[in-house]
């Protein structure tokens, strides 16, 4: 998010404004969105901004674990979680 606050900051705010609405989604529905490549956790996307959005469902949270570049090599990397 910082080089794109360089570049425009406007842009920024909508961008932390998506990934703040797919949050409560995921709180509220962390089931409808799909299961991880990586073991123990689920996925969700935000299209526009090409990002990954790799998080887990404990007992009585959901936690994001991550924001991965889509465009990235996504095999090269692994979330981690506290409960790991």
């Amino acid at each position: 998010m910082d080089l794109l606050e360089q570049q425009d900051p406007r842009l920024t705010d909508r961008a932390l404004a998506e990934s703040e609405a797919l949050s409560l989604k995921l709180g509220d529905h962390p089931f409808r969105y799909r299961p991880s490549r990586w073991r123990g956790f689920r996925e969700a996307s935000l299209l526009r901004w090409r990002k990954v959005v790799v998080f887990q469902v404990l007992p009585d949270e959901v936690v994001i674990v991550s924001f991965y570049d889509a465009r990235q090599d996504l095999a090269a990397v692994q979330p981690k979680s506290d409960s790991n």
